[in-house]
């Protein structure tokens, strides 16, 4: 969906939203940083821009056929129309990028972002709030917030995207905090933490009606989120296993 009405003469609510998600994340993830911010920011910048080509070229891909006729929206992405598993994989691509160029551990770069992570997440609950996409089935409850649908209509609707900003800020906080025990390998916080966004994402995915493609009865970022999430618990599980024993044998 392509948002047009603009706020300061250029820019959408959602491309707003998202920009100060993003600079909001990056600025706690420095905070949080400590002694190590050495080159932080530059790499942080790095990492939001794979994240907004793989997002932004997942989207185009998928909807190929509309760009097609208007070539000139594919790179203005303030339009609206970005793609969360295009997203990931642009993550991963960023944080590899960084690990070759600023020659930083792997696990640290993901633990040190993971608020980056979190706060992004919310910014793109928030902005699909008002951009005709993210919304679930109707509802008559007290709990129902208007929504503006795809075809235009307000109705009061399951709050999805307040639910998943919720969520995602609570689950984030929760890892980045709590006290882990000693000896857990550089990586397991941020990668718990993101494990737990895909999840909220992925049961969520499952109550939106906004209209999207499906295989087999459900949308593509469903599988997306059981693939992911099922590979993030295979990972777990061998690397919980070998530290365990690790630290049994003599």
């Amino acid at each position: 969906m392509i948002i047009k009405p603009l706020l300061l003469g250029t820019f959408t609510p959602y491309a707003i939203i998202l920009s100060a998600g993003a600079a909001l994340g990056l600025t706690l993830s420095w905070l949080l940083a400590g002694k190590d911010r050495e080159g932080f920011i530059d790499s942080g910048i790095v990492l939001a821009l794979s994240i907004l080509i793989g997002s932004r070229l997942s989207f185009v891909v998928r909807n190929f056929s509309y760009f097609q006729e208007i070539p000139l929206e594919i790179p203005q992405f303030w339009l609206g129309g970005l793609s969360w598993p295009g997203g990931f994989l642009g993550a991963v691509a960023g944080i590899a990028l960084v690990h070759l160029v600023w020659k930083k551990p792997w696990g640290e770069l993901i633990d040190g972002y993971l608020a980056f992570f979190g706060v992004l997440a919310v910014g793109i609950w928030l902005a699909g709030w008002g951009t005709q996409s993210g919304y679930g089935p109707i509802t008559e409850n007290w709990f129902g917030v208007p929504v503006k649908d795809f075809y235009g209509l307000v109705k009061p609707r399951w709050p999805l995207p307040i639910l998943g900003a919720v969520l995602s800020a609570g689950w984030t906080a929760g890892v980045i905090f709590y006290p882990l025990k000693r000896g857990v390998n550089p990586g397991f916080r941020g990668l718990l933490g993101i494990t737990g966004l895909i999840l909220i994402n992925g049961i969520a995915s499952f109550f939106r009606v906004d209209p999207a493609p499906s295989l087999w009865g459900l949308r593509y970022e469903s599988w997306i989120s059981i693939l992911l999430f099922a590979a993030a618990l295979v990972y777990f599980y061998l690397t919980t296993g070998k530290d365990n024993n690790e630290q049994v044998d003599p």
